[in-house]
This record gives C-alpha cells, structure tokens and sequence, in this order.
C-alpha cells in the first residue's frame, strides 16, 4: 500500500488548496497524520508558541519554535485545523482551514498564514483626513484579573515630529491620535507614519496605563501589535498582588548584584542579589515600567503587563555607559527635548534653580553630588556611615533635624532603599537637566506637604538626542 501527502494551505479563515504526492511506500497503519507550519507574514517569521486545535479529533498541540506542528495515530476522517496565539487576538482575526479529509496511511500538510501589514491596515483602517503615514498600531485593552475587554477606554498615541529645512531650521512637532475601544477592547491607531518612536497609553475613568513605548519600522507601511492591561483601580493606587521577579545582566558579563529596580510610578524598590536577581511583590495590576540603574552602566526601562494572575519574570540588560561629548546639534536636541517636558517654562517663572545641557556640559561632574554641590541653596554634608549627603541650607527641617530633600527623576518621584542612594544610581553625566526648588516654591506636579528642598532631574533615558 502506497501512502498519500494531502497539502492544505489556508490563510485567513481557509482559502484552501489541494495536491497530492506519493512518496515512497510506508508501512501501512491505516492511521493518518497531519502536520504543517505557521507563518507570519506580519512580523516576516514564524508563528511559534501556537495553539493548534484539530476539529473532528479534539486534540491540541502548540507549534515549535519554528512554527511547526504535527498530528499522528489519526483516524481517517473529515478535520479541520484551527490556530490560535496572542497576535491573532490582537489582530482580532481566526485562522483555519476549510474542512478537509484524510483516508488511511495518509499525510496531510497544512500551511497557515498570518496576513500581512498591508492586508490588515487595509482590512482594518478607514481613511483618516490630514493622516500622517499609512501604518497602524493596533491592539486590545484588557482587565489584568479577569482577561476580559475594557470598553470606551481612550487610547491614545504620541509622538513628536520633526522638521529640518533651510528656512525654518529645526522645528518639534508633537502629534496625538486618539481612538475609543469597542465592545471588545479593541482599538486601531491608524494613518500614522512608519520609523516611528512613540508612547501609547490607555486610560478610563481614574486609571490609565503607564505610557508604552511604540516603535514602528522603516517600510512604508508598518503595524505594530499591543496588548495594554489596564486595572479598574485608581492609578494613584501604589499596592495590589501582582508580583514580578527576573535578573539583570551587565553588558560585559559582570553579575547584576547591586543594580536598583523599581516600579515607576510607586514605591516598590529592590536591590539585585549577587545573582542579580530581584523580586518586587504587592504590586498593583496593569501595563506598568520597570527602571533598572547600576552605577556605570546606561539606565533603562521595561514595559511590564503585570496581573495577580500569575508572576511575571523578566531579564533587563543594561549597557555600559558610554559618555561621548556634546557637539552643539546634541546640545541643541536636548534643549529642545527639555523645552517639551516643561523646563523652559518652568525656568521662565523664576522661581528655582536650573542647569541646562549648557551648564551641565561645561561642569562635566561623573558623580551626582558634584553637579548639586555648585547649585545655591545645596550644600554636602556625611552620613553616619562617611556617604556624601546632599542637604539643603534653606528648607524645612524634620523630625530628626536633618535638612528635608527630596527628588524626582524623569518625572517620577524617587523613593530610598537606603538614605541617600540616589548618589550612587544616578550617574552624573547621564544627568542633562536640574531643576531645585526651595519649599512652597515647588510647581504643583512637584509640592507636597512636606515643603522640602524639591530637586528634579532630567537623564538621557528621557531627554533623547
């Protein structure tokens, strides 16, 4: 007996085609066997990790790491393949073939594909007057705990474009677009331009996502996949269950012991063992940002979906640092990036203490304290143990008599594992921006109730060139 190869191929719900090759005589089972691969042609790889679900024979396998997966011992029969992964619930599409039969000793071959970016934009986006580009980004917003959809939540996306010509120089624009989920938490960002760095957020009611970053590629026509988790608790809530543990590696393969990690945007802080490894626990649910330092190495941030769920682990890399001088352009690229953030205007008011990227490139101090210590108002005292502890001569004085200072870094507030250790995970030529302000004076994204010293810095993980 003579065995047969059935070849199924499907895209997209099953446009089916059919051929037969007779391969070399096997030994006859009267079993059949169906195997096959998943491509993606969005991302231009293979689907890996798939679900793959046979009808008619109520069995599952999930596809290798080169999308490949295989059904033997079965029946002779009518099936159908069906495949299910993360992109696809993105992309709100099902993938199968039409049903398709199998006689004994036979092997049927089944290729799916995932369509591509143009099939989908085109499937997928309207015209949209005054559009930047002709790529998308598109995606779900999801409940952390129970997985189901968010709907009416705002999405937005942002990013700034810019402008170089002769006659009006360098001009920053900055650019939003805005979509509302349906009943399904979807959403699709459309008619934005490819080589694009953007921040995508989702909010509803009092709570919102950390901002995600985006980046698109340099085609003419990119799609980029985003799954945001967004918690129905406030945002200003800093505690929940979720828990996300993992290791950080240095480039140059030194350990990661000693690099600081935190949750942006609340007070979970650990310092990395001698393995490197960390673990933050009672965190709250959502799309948050994870911030790794270690003294001498660039800073970096990771986007992390974090549940109660389950934990979550990680790997972040960290480079070396590299400071490389300042050339006027890079200057210039920073001032303006600074201008976006507010620096200038707050500078305009007068009422505290700023260095620039000007002022910063002609200190050019490696450490922290040696950048504060010429600001007015600072001044360098010890700790118990010998640390260099930035004090303030003017403000408010605590319980313990020590002057009150207190920091934010790239916008968010920058809470101690231990006194002072912002002196030793913030390099000093990373810093491009100072802002210091002396009690009350503080603008109101950055007052409290303390009325301490205030001191905002602004790094290169933020400020761009």
């Amino acid at each position: 007996m003579k065995s047969t190869i059935v070849v199924v191929a499907a895209v997209l719900c099953g446009a089916a085609a059919h051929a037969q090759v007779t391969p070399a005589p096997l030994k006859p089972t009267g079993k059949a066997s169906i195997t096959g691969v998943i491509v993606d042609s969005l991302h231009a790889e293979y689907l890996a990790g798939a679900e793959v679900l046979v009808d008619g024979a109520a069995r599952t396998v999930f596809t290798d790491s080169v999308g490949r997966f295989r059904l033997d011992s079965l029946a002779p029969g009518t099936y159908q393949v069906g495949v299910y992964h993360a992109v696809l619930d993105s992309l709100g599409i099902a993938l199968a073939t039409k049903p398709f039969h199998v006689g004994p000793d036979s092997v049927s071959i089944v290729v799916l594909g995932v369509p591509s970016a143009e099939t989908m934009i085109a499937r997928l986006c309207a015209p949209r007057p005054g559009s930047e580009g002709t790529s998308a980004v598109i995606g779900r917003v999801l409940d952390p705990e129970t997985l189901q959809p968010v709907a009416n939540a705002d999405v937005s996306i942002a990013w700034t474009e810019i402008e170089v010509s002769k006659t009006i120089g360098v001009r920053q624009s900055p650019r939003v677009v805005r979509e509302r989920t349906d009943a399904a938490g979807r959403f699709n960002l459309c008619g934005l331009p490819s080589s694009l760095e953007a921040s995508l957020q989702a909010a509803r009611g009092a709570s919102q996502t950390a901002q995600v970053r985006v980046q698109l590629g340099d085609l003419p026509t990119e799609l980029a996949l985003r799954t945001l988790l967004l918690s129905s608790a406030d945002s200003g809530t800093k505690m929940g269950k979720a828990v996300v543990s993992g290791r950080v590696l240095l480039e140059g393969g030194a350990t990661g012991a000693g690099t600081r990690v935190e949750l942006a945007g609340t007070d979970a802080v650990a310092i990395t063992d001698a393995k490197g490894e960390f673990v933050l626990r009672n965190l709250p649910s959502g799309s948050h940002t994870l911030v790794a330092r270690h003294l001498g190495y660039a800073a970096d941030a990771l986007d992390v979906d974090l549940s109660a769920r389950e934990p979550k682990n990680v790997t972040i890399r960290l480079p070396k640092f590299v400071s490389a001088l300042d050339p006027v352009v890079v200057t210039a690229r920073r001032t303006q990036a600074l201008e976006r953030v507010g620096f200038a205007r707050r500078q305009k008011s007068g009422t505290g203490r700023f260095l620039g990227p000007e002022e910063l490139d002609r200190i050019k101090a490696n450490r922290l304290v040696d950048i504060l210590r010429r600001v007015p108002g600072l001044r360098i005292g010890y700790g118990p143990r010998g640390e260099e502890v930035v004090q303030s001569t003017r403000g408010a004085i605590s319980l313990n008599s020590a002057p009150c200072v207190k920091y934010f870094v790239d916008d968010m507030p920058w809470f101690s594992a231990e006194p002072d250790d912002i002196n030793t995970f913030v390099n000093g030529d990373e810093v491009v921006g100072v802002e210091v302000y002396q009690g009350a004076f503080a603008p109101a994204q950055y007052s409290g109730s303390d009325n301490c010293t205030t001191i905002v810095l602004w790094t290169r993980m933020r400020i761009r060139d």
